[in-house]
């Protein structure tokens, strides 16, 4: 398993100095930094495992100013590293970056004082001290501590020795983003010679492979990847969570930026501007106004954003000024506009704007979640909300749901919506597709798809193709008199197939439609149809007895049907549509089995 840890601490208590000793990199990459001797971006080192497993090491930046990249380093992090100087102890940067890793719900932390070169003995246990209250205060748990003196090398290769043991331990919580399904928040957009556009970033939630197509978010394009690096070493698979340089196939510089996020599917994240997030109002004293415009940092991404606060609630609704992907529960910060005053920061708890009738419901339900919720209260919120939601691969309690694929539903919905489905196929009297039920029902067709699904192995709907009628398909008696007529026609010609050219009755091509997509008729090439029980049966007659791969003639399938060439070619491409053979030379190889269906 992969791991990448991070500094925090006051500007120029050491951070930088500190990576450096234990990974022999500097990790200043900006001419600025290095001409101010200042962290102002991130920068990344690593050093090996004991194991040789690489472990990733993120520089965040110190200075009050450079908050938001202070938050795009520690989003990710597996543990942290907070740097405290030993000649001058505390500050209110220190604060401030506490806050930002407590409001991150970061718990792995080791507390290490640095330049214990500068100071006596009894300045470093003030130093540590001071520090451990003041993480009982903010954060509510006393940190492991070391002392170093990375001028020295003094106590770097305890601290190593120590990471490598606390990593080792370490147990993510449900919050963490490696719990999530596989995505990379992009940190650095840049061109490499021969590569072309390259992203870099923690890879969180799952593994990402040379040739993987990806989802850019929030513009939804389709991405491949070229290429992987991971410690400087190309490699074919990258595992979270583990510092990773993508080159990206299939888009522009231009059109990325710091903020985005790759994804493996669209549904992986939630792409939105509106936002409702569950305030940890007791971490700070510092208040949100009412409708007031505030910064938003959640991952590498940060915007302006109106805030409302409900009243009587510690809930909030952002209007992000653009669209972001985020996650689920992601921990987010507010931050004072024009400024660095931590303002609060809470759990992402519903994306997306809201109907009118769902609104009150809404907030009493996610006011009532448990202080830390699981993916089954979402779940559950949505149930009780809409009557539907996606579990994901989440193995959940489904006692007294209906479930489909992915989906879970209450029985309530279940019932309501075939009600309005036996309204709708009566009313239009022809089959419909899940995306003409979806408008007609207002669901989403995925939503839709795997409900339509469970009523079919329910046995209240057939589908036939893309098609869905009730029950097992409409009987002839609702048929109009110019499809029974056609329907007659069509079973008194029974192997010679109907051909409708031949007779001029008005009306008869649509109606013939009609009939194909209620499940009664089965075109073939030439304007030739057969009843589709006739079909069934002319299929069953060619495929009984052979296997997959065996190959047959056309002869074979004359002497076993006894049709002539003129309707026996037709047939056998038809069937060649279907699925079961496909043509090899003069021969039809079989590619499924034929098995009777179940009386």
């Amino acid at each position: 398993m992969s791991y990448v840890v991070g500094t925090a601490g006051h500007v120029d208590h050491g951070k930088s100095a500190l990576i450096k000793a234990l990974t022999g990199i500097d990790t200043a990459h900006l001419p600025q930094e290095k001409k101010r001797g200042m962290t102002i971006d991130l920068g990344f080192a690593f050093f090996k495992h004991q194991d040789g497993t690489p472990i990733g090491v993120i520089d965040v930046p110190g200075h009050e100013r450079f908050l938001r990249n202070m938050v795009a380093g520690v989003w990710s992090l597996d543990m942290v590293l907070f740097v405290v100087a030993a000649d001058e102890g505390w500050m209110q940067m220190s604060t401030d970056h506490l806050k930002v890793i407590a409001s991150m719900g970061i718990e792995n932390v080791t507390l290490v004082i640095t330049k214990s070169d500068l100071v006596d003995q009894d300045m470093i246990s003030i130093v540590e001290e001071e520090a451990l209250e003041q993480f009982l205060d903010i954060a509510g748990f006393i940190p492991d501590s070391i002392v170093v003196s990375a001028h020295q090398q003094k106590g770097i290769d305890t601290l190593r020795h120590h990471i490598c043991q606390k990593l080792d331990r370490y147990t993510p919580s449900e919050t963490h983003p490696r719990q999530q399904q596989a995505h990379l928040y992009i940190d650095r957009v840049f061109t490499v010679n021969g590569m072309g556009t390259t992203v870099t970033g923690s890879l969180c939630g799952g593994e990402f492979e040379v040739g993987q197509k990806l989802v850019l978010q929030p513009s939804g394009e389709r991405v491949q990847v070229k290429s992987l690096q991971s410690y400087h070493q190309n490699i074919k698979t990258a595992e979270a969570v583990s510092r990773v340089a993508i080159a990206l196939k299939g888009v522009k510089k231009k059109d990325v930026q710091r903020g985005f996020c790759l994804t493996t599917t669209p549904q992986a994240g939630f792409t939105t501007n509106d936002m409702i997030i569950r305030l940890d109002s007791l971490l700070f004293k510092n208040k949100c106004r009412n409708n007031s415009e505030i910064e938003v940092a959640f991952g590498t991404f940060n915007t302006l954003a109106k805030i409302f606060v409900f009243k009587g609630t510690n809930l909030a609704r952002l209007r992000l000024n653009e669209p972001a992907c985020c996650f689920w529960n992601q921990r987010a910060l507010l931050i004072q506009h024009g400024g660095s005053q931590i303002l609060n920061c809470g759990a992402i708890v519903w994306c997306g704007e809201v109907e009118k009738q769902h609104r009150t419901k809404l907030y009493e339900l996610l006011t009532a979640m448990p202080d830390h919720p699981s993916w089954e209260d979402y779940v559950m919120i949505n149930m009780a909300l809409y009557g539907y939601a996606k579990r994901n691969e989440h193995q959940l309690d489904e006692f007294g749901y209906k479930s489909s694929g992915e989906w879970l539903f209450t029985e309530e919905f279940y019932d309501n919506t075939y009600s309005q489905l036996e309204t709708i196929f009566n009313q239009e009297n022809i089959d419909l597709s899940a995306n003409e039920l979806s408008g007609k029902l207002q669901l989403p067709v995925e939503t839709l798809s795997a409900l339509l699904a469970l009523y079919g192995s329910d046995g209240k709907l057939r589908q036939d193709g893309d098609l869905y009628s009730l029950g097992n398909g409409r009987s002839e008696a609702q048929l109009s008199p110019i499809a029974k007529q056609i329907l007659s026609r069509m079973s008194q010609a029974g192997k010679q197939g109907y051909e409708a050219e031949k007779e001029k009755i008005p009306g008869a091509q649509k109606e013939l439609r009609n009939l194909v997509r209620q499940g009664f008729a089965v075109p073939l090439e030439g304007k030739i149809y057969y009843e589709k029980a006739l079909y069934e049966q002319l299929v069953a007659d060619v495929m009984t007895g052979w296997a997959v791969d065996e190959k047959f003639g056309i002869s074979d399938a004359k002497d076993r049907t006894g049709l002539s060439r003129k309707y026996m070619i037709p047939l056998l491409n038809r069937m060649e549509s279907d699925g079961w053979i496909k043509r090899v030379d003069n021969d039809r190889q079989v590619l499924k089995a034929y098995a009777p269906s179940p009386v």
